[in-house]
């Protein structure tokens, strides 16, 4: 494996732990300031970290419970796709009222997240 490889690696389990914590400042700090975050059937769903900070702090904010899993991973260069299992809850009791897999094709570029692709 080589080292953008293990780099594009840490930095993309960096963000799954800050996503888990729901701690949106760790999250936003992953991504580069000019993210794009797409949809593969749907395109581009917004642009820019200002957005990404929007839509996920409030994602964070009305759940108790959030936790994603990579189930599988492949890695080449600075780009990696992660077949994941997203579970969440609004819950007081954290029982998981959603669960969906999901495919995360990630592209890094000077050591942030610069595009990610969603495929479900």
């Amino acid at each position: 494996m080589t080292q953008q490889e293990l780099a594009t690696i840490a930095l993309i389990d960096k963000q799954l732990a800050a996503y888990n914590a729901r701690d949106i400042e760790a999250f936003a700090a992953t991504y580069h300031d000019e993210v794009e975050i797409s949809s593969f059937s749907g395109g581009l769903l917004y642009r820019g970290k200002a957005k990404l900070i929007e839509h996920y702090g409030a994602k964070f904010a009305s759940l108790t419970y959030l936790h994603a899993t990579s189930l599988q991973r492949m890695v080449s260069g600075n780009y990696l796709v992660d077949h994941e299992l997203a579970q969440s809850s609004e819950l007081p009791s954290l029982t998981v009222t959603r669960s969906i897999k999901i495919i995360a094709a990630y592209e890094v570029e000077a050591g942030l997240i610069r595009r990610v692709t969603f495929m479900r």
